[in-house]
């Protein structure tokens, strides 16, 4: 079947490639024939996707300016993606800017394999591997001019960020795109060994190589004080022949490298250790920079109190959460959607002992059921089909010593809710696939908007867990309940003020302060941004103000009130409001859920229960 698909003509022997094309006929269900429209996010969508990232995008990254430089003088253009597929920065020729646009290489393009089937990004991120994708490789006719070479980029803590890619138009063999492959992975290599000395910047750092000392290490190694491994870079998995990373988190370096931790600190590039494996040498490298904070003689600011603003029911939570940091004792955190509580969450882990250490989130409602598992406990090499390589650090052990911060607990399923349990209970974490579990320091604060009380009457939330995590509950208010309006709208429209800040009108002011606000902080955010970008004058006045927000009072607008929310509909009329609703926003998954106010992973459930299927079978 997939020789036929794939015709006389194309005689693919690149075993990535046909596992990419096997997956797209198989599990996607893509059909080579017909086009594969990519859609594109809107720049309010962008933005938040683009978060992750901003570290390497708004400063200067000389390893990224190197590969633009050398993309350019070789014509090619540069994408960044984030680990979702969808491209956060493009880098292009001017004379070539527009047809690339039209091919889907402009910011918010999505590439995800199984939307637009075979391609650089998508397959390299699906693969977390390496790879240029040449001409009729492409599972998408329309790409069959280009060619691709894309690298995944990590994280410091190992967990996949996303994708660096320089495209062109294909021209002689496959083989000439060696050097461009060889030349964006190792441009992936140091992007990841900045971030890795960052992430690790409390640890001891030694870099590893099979040449002596480089002035641009990309092969480290972070020892915690005991000298067990907390971390290493994928350049150094490769150097290693190592393929699971998470199986090495805990290991002693005299396991590793074959030498103690004396030696390794005692080094230096101008006088490494010798590591016995051929000229091998290791040397401890300087703390990675960081920039000198202004002098500040005030006191420093209480992270609790600028969350809690001036409302007194917030101050005096805040006053509580102070007596409970530190003390062992597990939070969780309620309030509607959009209400802070990742904020409130972050203040909680800034106000303790471990303010330097990983603060790590995880939304149990925004990733599907089938991979809440593996970004949870990780994966060794080889776990399951679609695994990297190498393996995959989950979120419990990328955040020990740290906070994880559990978004919507309440969604987690009640396989997982058991195996959390037991990772409380015992403090140590088994990946998938391994048999040896990694000891772990684990502090967890869980959220929810969910009433986890009515969750364990239904049986869909454990009764031990919930008591395991709730110790102390901090009830976050709705935004239309705060005492604190009118400082908060304030504080934050001179936040998001670009230099000058301008004044509200009185009419203003009372509608803001008015309005029932059913996104909380969140939408008031967007309201504050959309206001600021269409005033011109000194004051924002009611015309520059969204129609959401003009209706009279604290009552809910027309449409609103004409569209019934998700959870309180019959099954019959659930189904007719997902398909309107998909079918209005042409079937991408992002911009349905933000209009039905639920989350992509829970979209996705809702339609697989009702059996809907999109009309190109692209799973978008």
């Amino acid at each position: 079947m997939l020789g036929e698909r794939l015709g006389p003509d194309n005689r693919i022997a690149d075993p990535q490639i046909v596992g990419s094309w096997r997956r797209c006929l198989e599990q996607y269900r893509l059909d080579p024939g017909h086009a594969h429209p990519r859609p594109r996010l809107s720049a309010a969508e962008l933005k938040a996707l683009r978060e992750p990232l901003d570290e390497l995008l708004n400063q200067p990254v000389p390893a990224l300016t190197r590969l633009r430089r050398s993309a350019f003088e070789a014509g090619y253009n540069l994408l960044l993606t984030d680990a979702q597929g969808v491209v956060v920065a493009s880098y292009q020729d001017a004379d070539a800017s527009p047809e690339l646009a039209r091919k889907g290489m402009a910011p918010g393009s999505v590439w995800t394999e199984a939307l637009v089937g075979t391609n650089g990004l998508g397959t390299c991120l699906a693969t977390g591997q390496p790879i240029t994708v040449y001409a009729g490789e492409h599972f998408d006719a329309g790409l069959h001019p280009f060619s691709c070479s894309t690298a995944p980029l990590f994280a410091g803590d190992g967990s996949l960020l996303g994708a660096i890619d320089i495209s062109t138009y294909a021209q002689g063999s496959k083989v000439r795109q060696q050097l461009a492959l060889g030349l964006v992975q190792q441009t992936a290599d140091e992007l990841e060994a900045l971030l890795f000395r960052r992430h690790h910047a409390d640890a001891l750092l030694v870099a590893v190589s099979a040449r002596g000392p480089v002035a641009e290490p990309t092969a480290l190694l972070a020892l915690d004080e005991g000298g067990r491994v907390r971390g290493l870079t994928t350049a150094l998995l490769r150097l290693l022949s190592f393929h699971q990373r998470g199986s090495l988190l805990g290991m002693p370096v005299s396991e590793l490298l074959g030498v103690g931790i004396e030696p390794l600190l005692a080094s230096r590039p101008e006088s490494p250790c010798p590591l016995g494996l051929c000229h091998w040498q290791a040397w401890r490298l300087a703390p990675a920079f960081r920039a000198i904070p202004a002098v500040n003689t005030s006191r420093e600011p209480d992270p609790l109190a600028q969350a809690a603003g001036e409302d007194p029911g917030l101050l005096r939570q805040a006053a509580i959460c102070r007596r409970m940091v530190d003390k062992g004792i597990s939070i969780l955190i309620q309030g509607e959607t959009g209400t802070g509580k990742e904020v409130w969450a972050r203040a909680l882990h800034n106000s303790s002992a471990r303010r330097d250490k990983p603060f790590v989130t995880l939304n149990c409602a925004a990733i599907p059921e089938s991979l809440i598992e593996s970004e949870l406990f990780g994966y060794g090499a080889g776990s399951f089909t679609g695994a990297l390589r190498g393996g995959k650090v989950g979120k419990i052990a990328a955040s020990s010593g740290g906070t994880l911060f559990l978004d919507e607990i309440g969604d987690m399923p009640l396989a997982l809710q058991t195996r959390l349990l037991r990772v409380l209970a015992e403090q140590e974490v088994t990946p998938v696939g391994e048999l040896r579990p990694v000891p772990v320091e684990l502090n967890v604060i869980c959220a929810t908007h969910r009433e986890l009380t009515g969750l364990v009457a239904e049986g869909r939330f454990r009764e031990d867990l919930y008591y395991r995590i709730s110790a102390l509950k901090v009830a976050l208010p709705p935004l239309r309940e705060r005492q604190d309006r009118r400082a908060l709208i304030r504080r934050l429209l001179a936040e998001l003020a670009d230099g000058t800040v301008p004044s509200l009108g009185a009419e203003v002011e009372q509608r803001l302060l008015g309005y029932a606000w059913p996104g909380n902080i969140r939408q008031l955010k967007s309201v504050l941004q959309y206001a600021l970008a269409m005033a011109d004058e000194e004051t924002i006045g009611p015309e520059h103000l969204p129609d959401e927000v003009t209706g009279p009072g604290l009552a809910p607008s027309r449409e609103e009130e004409a569209r019934p929310p998700l959870a309180a509909v019959r099954e019959q009329q659930e189904r007719q409001l997902l398909l309107d609703t998909l079918e209005q926003h042409q079937w991408i998954i992002t911009r349905t859920a933000e209009a039905l106010g639920i989350s992509r992973a829970t979209l996705h459930r809702k339609i697989n229960r009702h059996g809907l299927v999109s009309p190109n079978k692209g799973g978008r």
